[in-house]
């Protein structure tokens, strides 16, 4: 073994075994080259387990997946060149997300930087808009700084692992040829490092208890998943207030009666709000009418969220509060009870009847949403559904209520990239149905490779309307109709038979929905089970429903 082949091996083990200690336990690599030395140090660690895809943009949000399955950070490794750039959108997601991302990509070593040698650009600080930390490291050369630097930069950037901040880190390690380490040196696949937690911040809430003896007041509760939030309705049971609850988190599941369900198709359909104060708990919730009642309202807003970077969208808050959720309302307990059970009681006539209205709505329609209702029959409270943005995860939010099923999507950037790859990295450790539409299942089917490959069990709900169904219901919906289609309802006319086909799934199409009701998820094996839907019935139905909706509204006011 010659001396440099030494030194990589020291190197790139001895990273491994940190990142095991800081808690990763699994890796994705997209093989290459420049990647050799890194790939083959995380395949001989026998406590990682190591996942291949060839596809870095696929890979990326596979491993998010796997994060938002196992709630533990995880590594993802390519090779040098435009290979990183494929990272981004998924760094953007886990970003705004929250999710402990550990990028590293392989270089070149520094001589060969910017001279034009082949497949070597300019990796350094490449994702700084996104990431919470990064660092260049040194080429191994033997000295002893080499091992001190990983365990230092490991050291400052593991605070990002979990705890109020966490979130994407980047570490860009350049490698000379030759590329192998010695496999026979297992022994340095060890560590001494322990990871300690970061402590939770508290702040003082009794500023706020003059707001909180107001009548009317609400909570809303968004994407809060992976968090304890059961003092929530411990809350508001005390002190009579709704809550308004997002369905990316476990209120929904509860059945308490002081959830509200339908708020966003009350909202739709007239509902006018007045209120003295509203308790935000954590990201901004999906439904686009309650943000905006948010943004005008006059009511005093109080933001809570276990998170130093604070999500003032849609209207900054008069009040911050960087804690977790369960330790803001322990906190309150000294709060006098307004007199608010007719307040209460107003809300849960309309919820009861929105309900009602809402399932006599769902047996009686063949549209999007009424697959969708019996969809959520099918699930069980061990289930995950994970829903991709658009359309879907819309349809989920005005219907999911009485199911313990838990709801799963990416919403941090919104986007309907990486869906199927997130999905399938989620159903590594969990139970997973897939939710998509046929625009974002196109633009990740790449991703099915990992199920064929390694055989992940998933079952795939595939809407059909031939384009951006979302479009339907904005004010683009007003242009020319040859001009709308080709610019928003971009129909592709795919047959999506051929990729399950391709990636060895199980297929059926469904162009009725009675066939659909009485069908059941495969418990053993993955499926597609494509569902052929029209966008202008989509459109019709929905504005059905808000109409009957308004009459509730109406008479409640």
């Amino acid at each position: 073994m010659t001396n440099s082949q030494h030194y990589l091996t020291e190197q790139v083990f001895h990273f491994v075994s940190e990142l095991y200690a800081y808690g990763v336990r699994e890796a994705v690599i997209s093989p290459g080259s420049r990647s050799t030395p890194l790939a083959l140090a995380f395949e001989c660690h026998p406590n990682i387990k190591t996942w291949i895809h060839p596809d870095e943009r696929s890979a990326a949000f596979f491993a998010l997946g796997l994060i938002k399955g196992s709630e533990r950070p995880v590594a993802i490794l390519c090779t040098s060149g435009t290979a990183a750039a494929n990272y981004v959108p998924a760094i953007v997601e886990s970003d705004i997300s929250r999710l402990p991302l550990i990028v590293l990509t392989s270089d070149r070593p520094h001589e060969l930087r910017q001279i034009g040698a082949p497949q070597a650009i300019n990796q350094m600080n490449m994702f700084q808009n996104y990431v919470r930390f990064q660092f260049d490291f040194p080429v191994a050369d033997g000295t002893f700084h080499t091992i001190e630097t990983t365990q230092y930069q490991l050291q400052k950037a593991s605070q990002y692992f979990d705890g109020l901040n966490q979130g994407p880190v980047h570490f860009n390690m350049p490698f000379r040829e030759p590329l192998t380490p010695d496999l026979s040196r297992t022994d340095l696949l060890t560590s001494h490092t322990y990871h300690i937690s970061q402590y939770q911040k508290t702040m003082d809430t009794s500023k706020i208890e003059d707001v909180l003896r107001d009548m009317r007041g609400l909570i809303v509760v968004g994407d809060m998943q992976h968090q304890d939030i059961s003092q929530i309705l411990t809350f508001s049971t005390i002190y009579d207030l709704p809550v308004l609850a997002d369905p990316l988190n476990d209120i929904r599941r509860t059945k308490h009666p002081n959830v509200i369900a339908t708020y966003d198709l009350l909202l739709r359909s007239g509902l006018e709000i007045e209120a003295d104060f509203v308790i935000r708990v954590g990201k901004p919730v999906v439904s686009k009418k309650l943000n905006q009642w948010l943004k005008t309202t006059n009511a005093t807003q109080i933001l809570v969220q276990n998170s130093i970077n604070v999500d003032a969208f849609p209207k900054r808050p008069d009040y911050f509060f960087e804690m977790s959720a369960n330790d803001f309302f322990r906190s309150l307990d000294h709060i006098p009870n307004a007199y608010r059970k007719v307040w209460l009681k107003h809300w849960q006539m309309m919820e009861q009847q929105a309900r009602v209205e809402i399932q006599s709505y769902q047996k009686n329609v063949s549209d999007e949403s009424g697959y969708i209702s019996r969809l959520l029959t099918k699930l069980a409270s061990d289930d995950c559904l994970f829903v991709s943005n658009s359309m879907p995860i819309r349809d989920i939010d005005n219907l999911y209520f009485d199911n313990e099923a838990r709801i799963f999507a990416n919403r941090g950037a919104n986007g309907i990239d990486g869906v199927v790859s997130t999905a399938l990295g989620m159903a590594v450790h969990r139970k997973v149905t897939l939710l998509i539409g046929d625009l974002a299942f196109y633009h990740d089917m790449n991703g099915l490779l990992m199920s064929k490959l390694n055989d992940i069990q998933m079952n795939i709900i595939l809407m059909n309307n031939d384009g951006g169904g979302i479009f339907s219901y904005l004010p683009q919906k007003e242009s020319p109709p040859e001009l709308f289609e080709r610019l928003f309802g971009t129909p592709t006319g795919l047959d999506f038979e051929h990729a399950a086909l391709l990636y060895n799934l199980n297929f059926k199409r469904f162009s009725d929905i009675e066939t659909f009701e009485y069908v059941n998820l495969p418990m053993m094996s993955s499926a597609l089970f494509e569902v052929m839907t029209n966008r202008e019935e989509n459109y019709h139905a929905h504005q059905n429903l808000y109409q009957k909706l308004g009459a509730i509204v109406n008479a409640t006011i």
